[in-house]
């Protein structure tokens, strides 16, 4: 059984975007608002504490196998979570409150990566279990991901009025991004400074605050129970039924494919350049810029083209920015290509996940969001995978342009999907 007709404010064919009901707030306005700035700043910290220990982690494991395969494998393990757990995690997202599931799956995070620091602080980098722990552990961290990444998605709404849903989703979305330019700088910093004890330290320290936030200052307006419990494949459901909704998550799990080299493929990247830590965490910021300021110019953008344009532009962009990567002599010229690839990739996101929040029921928005959670970080153990084999079977650049290949690929896909009308 199809949904009724939704409105989707991408679907138009011209130029000229559809009118939102009353003007937006502004980025600063919605920072100032009591429930949602603060929101906004917990998650940004936590997302920081993730950006420290995904370099950390990297490094760690880079450091002790001299293999970029089985630093892909941090991120397989990491993200493992999500695929594993994702409608288990949506459905519980329907039925709970949403704030303290985003509150348990941080802890749990937190926990496992202050574990990490336990462990080699007290063990040493050499004798505290070597890469089966290190895996163990971020997999841990990667179900706490998989707890709260639905909640993460589906409170918004229930933070802003319903005019401000694009620009608070473009926020919601900025915190990652804020993450990745601050995060792997701090990240390498503390590697220099104190090494991967500290590093997961401070990693953890990020979690448990946003968990401290979020019991303190963000308060959602209240849902209805619902009537019935609701079913753990409700959500895939809901996206065969609507056709382009499904199609719209379909992208979103391309765009994650091709967000992962800044995590596998930089260690690698800076070796062959001659560089050690300290450019890992460059690259990865240089992409994080990127992304934050798209985040600032997306408003603008959004006067000259569609939702729709925008989605497939971003595909266009960072598939761009990975070839530039590839072709880069040095690492100015590297950061350069991850910069590109940032704004590229926050573009595409925020106009995806708007189409699809606007579509989705408020019944169906943790199981729908858990699937977007899914999509997003469960197409990484793939790409991560797939990147660290090439790149230790041909070389990093091979792996760069496959990923852009790929991403341009999925802008074909999507130009279809976005240019086709369906009565879903």
């Amino acid at each position: 059984m199809r949904p009724p007709r939704q409105h989707d404010p991408g679907d138009g064919g011209g130029r000229t975007p559809s009118p939102p009901l009353r003007h937006p707030r502004s980025t600063a306005a919605l920072l100032r608002d009591r429930t949602f700035g603060p929101f906004v700043v917990g998650k940004v910290l936590s997302s920081c504490g993730i950006w420290v220990q995904n370099i950390a982690a990297a490094v760690l494991m880079f450091e002790i196998t001299r293999s970029a395969f089985m630093v892909g494998m941090v991120s397989v393990l990491q993200f493992a979570g999500p695929l594993v757990f994702a409608l288990w995690a949506g459905a519980l997202n329907d039925r709970r409150d949403r704030r303290k599931l985003l509150m348990a799956g941080r802890v749990l995070s937190g926990t496992a990566v202050g574990t990490l620091a336990l462990l080699v602080a007290l063990l040493g980098t050499t004798a505290f279990g070597g890469p089966p722990v290190l895996l163990a552990g971020v997999f841990v961290m990667g179900v706490g991901l998989a707890l709260s990444g639905p909640a993460m998605q589906a409170l918004v709404p229930a933070l802003v009025p319903d005019d401000d849903l694009e620009p608070a989703l473009a926020l919601n979305a900025a915190g990652p991004s804020i993450a990745r330019t601050v995060g792997p700088a701090v990240g390498a910093g503390l590697l220099v400074v104190g090494g991967p004890a500290l590093a997961f330290a401070v990693a953890a320290a990020a979690h448990w605050s946003f968990v401290l936030v979020l019991a303190v200052f963000v308060r959602g307006r209240p849902r209805p129970r619902p009537r019935t419990r609701p079913r753990l494949l409700g959500g895939l459901r809901y996206l065969a039924a609507d056709r382009r909704a499904g199609l719209l998550m379909l992208g979103v799990a391309f765009i994650g494919f091709g967000a992962d080299p800044v995590v596998t493929l930089t260690p690698s990247l800076a070796a062959q350049l001659g560089r050690g830590s300290e450019t890992v965490g460059a690259l990865a910021t240089a992409f994080g810029v990127g992304a934050v300021c798209m985040t600032v110019l997306f408003g603008r953008l959004r006067r000259w083209i569609t939702l729709r344009w925008a989605g497939i532009g971003g595909f266009w962009v960072l598939a761009s920015g990975l070839v530039l990567t590839a072709l880069a002599p040095g690492v100015t010229a590297a950061a350069a290509g991850f910069f590109v690839a940032g704004a590229g990739f926050m573009t595409g996101t925020v106009a995806l996940n708007t189409r699809i929040q606007r579509r989705v029921p408020d019944e169906l928005r943790g199981r729908v969001m858990a699937l977007w959670s899914l999509a997003f970080l469960g197409s990484r153990p793939f790409a991560a995978f797939l990147n660290g084999t090439l790149a230790d079977a041909l070389s990093v650049q091979a792996a760069l342009v496959v990923s852009a290949a790929v991403v341009a690929c999925a802008s074909i896909l999507a130009r279809v999907t976005y240019a086709t009308r369906h009565s879903g």
